[in-house]
């Protein structure tokens, strides 16, 4: 199972999103690769605890559905998404990249850590969940804009 915690899956998503370009279009959805692109780092942030979550609440947030949403069911086009994961405007597209290969390397290199903060949607999680969340999240808008 791919994680963020695994340095061949950073890799692997680092390069995909190396593809990206300011102007490819997306597959499905409305946002901009580079709204991704900060989206992506919201995320990150949320997960380094960075960006407080807000309590989580809701049938999300419930184990066993919060496990299996997170490790094993599909996601569909359009799945929510916490607004804590949209509070950065995109900026210079470098910069962008390079801040969101930053953040993602910080989380990826936690997995020993045993400090880890709520997901705003899924509720107080582990290190692996955040791991395999981030990986699948990542995967997910790569898919989106064909990368």
């Amino acid at each position: 199972m791919k994680t963020i915690f695994q340095e061949t899956c950073r890799a692997e998503i680092l390069r995909r999103v190396e593809r990206l370009r300011p102007d490819t279009p997306a597959r499905w959805g409305r946002c901009s690769a580079h709204q991704i692109i900060c989206h992506l780092a919201d995320q990150v942030r949320i997960g380094l605890g960075e960006t407080p979550g807000g309590p989580a609440a809701g049938w999300l947030s419930k184990w066993p559905i919060n496990k299996l949403l997170i490790h094993l069911l599909p996601w569909p086009k359009g799945a929510p998404t916490p607004r804590e994961a949209w509070t950065t405007a995109p900026g210079r597209w470098e910069a962008d990249l390079a801040t969101l290969a930053h953040l993602l390397e910080q989380l990826g290199r936690r997995s020993g850590s045993h400090n880890w903060p709520s997901h705003p949607l899924f509720g107080k999680i582990n290190g692996r969940d955040w791991a395999r969340l981030t990986y699948r999240h990542f995967d997910h808008h790569l898919r989106q804009f064909g990368c």
